[in-house]
């Protein structure tokens, strides 16, 4: 079973889990701040195949309405609505936006995180602005100008696509969401909390990610055991979707398939390193 949250219904979705049953795995898809679960697609059949059960935040975060206008607001918003899961072993998965906060996720100890897939997280010293500013009027120029600069190679992309998405997003309440949590973003920095990462993380990046480049978290990757990033060739901000097999390939080679022993449990020899 799919569980689907949006902000009108995500504190409806979760079952009730029988006193003494175990909680099945499952994995989280987190959405981007102007893209859907459908940048997810193909990653959520791989976890359905491998038996984790699928928890799909659908809407694009600028859809989430008044009141989620900041990024720590996103953050609560999902964390209040995971709750009744959040002892359910999880592996999370986050692009831009939803990057950071599966980052959020994974270091907080109150949530069972096993595992996090990374791509294009922002609050590594970028300025995110994607040219919107309050004279800004979204078109769909708007949109394809956006998308080149996202997408190594745009025309890898269905036009379809592009524009569907646009037309879901292209009204004033958006607009003004996208504003608010984009002038969000210059407020926060990923660092203040990298250190708390204590779950196998892997930074699934783009080598031409013009949006968050990659060379801070090689930085932070290289520090940490817990960090382990993997750059994918031809590919921008969103490797899933441009380069989805390149991006497949590392997920079924680093997909969490059990425990594993606590990262300081380790003699230093056998500990992970970058």
């Amino acid at each position: 079973m799919s569980l689907s949250f949006g902000p009108q219904n995500a504190y409806t979705k979760a079952p009730r889990i029988a006193g003494g049953q175990k909680m099945p795995s499952v994995a989280i898809f987190l959405p981007g701040l102007f893209a859907g679960s459908w940048i997810w697609s193909s990653q959520i059949e791989i976890m359905k195949a491998k038996g984790y059960e699928p928890i799909v935040f659908n809407d694009p975060f600028v859809k989430f309405g008044k009141g989620y206008g900041t990024v720590p607001s996103l953050i609560n918003f999902v964390k209040d609505a995971l709750r009744p899961r959040q002892q359910a072993d999880a592996v999370v998965f986050g692009n831009s936006m939803g990057g950071y906060i599966a980052l959020a996720l994974a270091s907080d100890p109150d949530f069972n995180i096993k595992q996090a897939i990374v791509s294009g997280c922002p609050g590594a010293g970028e300025n995110v602005t994607l040219g919107l500013g309050v004279s800004r009027i979204l078109s769909l120029d708007y949109a394809h100008k956006i998308s080149r600069e996202l997408f190594h190679d745009p025309s890898r992309l269905d036009t379809e696509m592009i524009e569907s998405t646009f037309r879901e997003i292209a009204n004033r309440q958006c607009f003004m969401m996208g504003l608010s949590i984009l002038r969000s973003l210059q407020k926060i920095d990923v660092r203040e909390f990298i250190d708390k990462v204590a779950v196998d993380t892997h930074l699934i990046w783009g080598a031409h990610d013009r949006v968050t480049p990659i060379q801070p978290w090689c930085d932070m990757a290289a520090a940490s055991p817990f960090l382990h990033l993997h750059s994918i060739a031809d590919a921008g901000h969103c490797p899933m979707i441009e380069t989805p097999d390149a991006f497949n390939d590392v997920l079924e080679r680093v997909l969490y398939t059990g425990p594993a022993p606590h990262s300081s449990d380790l003699p230093r020899e056998a500990r992970p390193t970058y």
